[in-house]
């Protein structure tokens, strides 16, 4: 095993040296300078650590190998997200990457985003997803054609935001959590449920802290910075995808929450912002549902409870206050503001979508005549 880690770490120092190298290598250009040097100091950062690893004069003391091979991986594991993801989406980058990179910028700037704004690369495989350590989005390959996807941009700042500023955002809410579960213990313990409960409750709770909270998180921060339109856009995107709105119930496992209990979400922020009724949101995702024929899961509220949600909105929508975020519901005229545009491309496209993409091709023609001439 002593050889086997040496020759590992030689590798990765080597490894380390190439990627950085080649972002050295990457020209001056202002959308990625910000990024390039991140990632640059990122592989210098692991170089210098597999080389002190391997200079290391307890290196091959067989009590210490366990702790060195964790260490090693870990390196492995920071050099493989730079080699896959930021390398090549700067050594990439094009027109429609720099288009989706300057709104998302724009954005940023308009509602006092309190971070540098992330790189955004088009090619993505997997619908829209997040890299929050590396700040990159990516998204599809067609985004910059359409704004009605928009909203999901403001989803995975969610997630950025989150990763930077998460006892701001759910610090208070976790306690709550932790409180409901308890609770529901109680109840078997009380005998009113079957004692097999206690394991499906130690499952939930640990899918809520594991991935949930940070899904509801990003939408709770994309209905705040985009209002009603990521309902929508959220309604059309289960439609589309013949989504089981009802799944993950109780006994299920998934990295993702409802679909159904995140729209209650989204409903609940707009609330908690002191929107007037949505009941139109709730109405069509209940349309999809019966048309679908799903039926509601056992226990699946016990999984999603409205008290739940309620506080998990009002507490993130407190953080975004108090991090100085500006809200959809004080933003100018769409003209001159992303998160208004994106709220009236959904207002227009429900109103009449025959014209709604006229509307939209002028719009965009403007946008990317501003952003990139």
């Amino acid at each position: 095993m002593d050889t086997f880690l040496r020759g590992f770490l030689h590798a990765l120092e080597r490894r380390a040296t190439v990627i950085r190298d080649r972002l050295a290598a990457i020209p001056f250009d202002s959308d990625l300078n910000a990024h390039a040097l991140d990632a640059y100091q990122e592989a210098e950062s692991l170089r210098r650590e597999a080389a002190n690893l391997l200079g290391d004069p307890t290196l091959g003391v067989p009590t210490l190998l366990g702790n060195h091979l964790r260490v090693a991986q870990e390196i492995e594991q920071r050099a493989a997200l730079v080699e896959s993801y930021a390398l090549p989406f700067l050594e990439r980058y094009d027109d429609r990457d720099r288009r989706l990179t300057r709104l998302c910028a724009r954005l940023a700037t308009q509602v006092a985003w309190p971070l540098p704004p992330p790189l955004v690369h088009t090619s993505s495989n997997q619908y829209y997803w997040t890299l929050a350590k590396l700040n990159l989005i990516c998204v599809p390959a067609v985004d910059d054609a359409s704004l009605l996807r928009w909203p999901d941009l403001c989803h995975e700042l969610g997630h950025i935001l989150m990763d930077r500023h998460a006892a701001v955002l759910v610090g208070p809410f976790l306690p709550h959590l932790v409180a409901y579960i308890e609770s529901e213990k109680r109840r078997v313990r009380n005998l009113q449920r079957p004692v097999g409960y206690v394991a499906l409750y130690d499952r939930l709770l640990a899918q809520w802290l594991r991935s949930w909270v940070l899904e509801f998180v990003g939408d709770v921060v994309a209905t705040y910075l985009v209002g009603p339109a990521f309902g929508w856009q959220h309604i059309q995107l289960c439609a589309g995808g013949g989504k089981l709105v009802y799944l993950p119930a109780l006994a299920d496992i998934s990295t993702h929450p409802a679909d159904e209990a995140r729209l209650r979400g989204i409903i609940t922020t707009l609330t908690a912002m002191g929107a007037p009724g949505t009941p139109e949101l709730g109405a069509a995702l209940n349309t999809y549902i019966t048309l679908s024929g799903q039926v509601l899961p056992p226990d699946y509220n016990v999984c999603y409870p409205d008290t739940l949600l309620s506080r998990l909105a009002q507490t993130v929508v407190a953080g975004c206050r108090s991090l100085g975020l500006r809200g959809y519901d004080v933003i100018p005229s769409p003209d001159k503001d992303v998160a208004a545009l994106i709220g009236e491309a959904w207002i227009r496209f429900r109103a009449d979508s025959a014209s709604y993409g006229a509307w939209e091709q002028v719009e965009l023609e403007r946008l990317w005549n501003e952003i990139l001439p």
